[in-house]
């Protein structure tokens, strides 16, 4: 059986509440860039194409 490392447990525990904010922001903006570069490419590819041109 592996021995308790007290000093990496309080590491995550110092860490941890820094770390995952952090990532969980990070994480959102990417996700807000890529929705809004997709709706952009979207809009983009829709506009060169009007349903009234006759």
């Amino acid at each position: 059986m592996k021995r308790f490392n007290s000093s990496m447990f309080m590491q995550w525990v110092i860490f941890m509440p820094l770390l995952l904010p952090i990532a969980v922001v990070s994480g959102a903006f990417e996700g807000m860039k890529k929705v809004f570069e997709r709706a952009s490419a979207d809009i983009i590819e829709n506009d060169s194409i009007t349903p009234f041109e006759a």
